[in-house]
C-alpha cells in the first residue's frame, strides 16, 4: 500500500508572471508581517494599508504586488526611525537586567 503525502499549493512557490496579479485573503495579508488579522484590517480601515480589490461576503482579497509594497514602505519606515529602535532598544535592555536580577535573588534565596 502507498501513501500519498498531501501537498499543500500554497507552499509552493508563485510563478514569476503571476505575482502581479495574484490575490491573497487577510490572513496571508497579516502573516506577512507577523502581525494579527485584526491589526490588518484596522490598517485597511483606517487607510494606512490598501484596500481590497475584491470584497464580497466571506471573500474579500488584496493583490499581493499592493501588500508586498505596503510591508516594504512599512519596513523602510521603520528603519528610518532611529528614535524608535533606540527606546525598543533600551526598553528591551532594562527589562533583561531585571530579569537577570531576578533570577540572581531567586537562585541566591535557592541557595540559602
Amino acid at each position: 500500500m502507498t501513501v500519498k503525502a498531501f501537498q499543500n499549493p500554497a507552499t509552493h512557490p508563485l510563478p514569476t508572471d503571476l505575482v502581479d496579479v495574484a490575490l491573497i485573503d487577510a490572513p496571508t495579508c497579516a502573516a506577512a508581517g507577523d502581525m494579527s488579522v485584526s491589526w490588518w484590517h484596522q490598517q485597511v480601515r483606517t487607510g494606512r494599508a490598501p484596500a481590497p480589490v475584491i470584497r464580497k461576503p466571506r471573500c474579500t482579497r488584496w493583490r499581493l504586488a499592493d501588500v508586498r509594497a505596503y510591508w516594504n514602505e512599512s519596513a523602510a519606515q521603520a528603519a528610518s526611525d532611529t528614535r524608535t529602535v533606540q527606546a525598543v532598544m533600551a526598553k528591551a535592555k532594562k527589562a533583561s537586567e531585571a530579569a537577570q536580577a531576578k533570577r540572581a535573588a531567586a537562585t541566591d534565596a535557592a541557595g540559602q
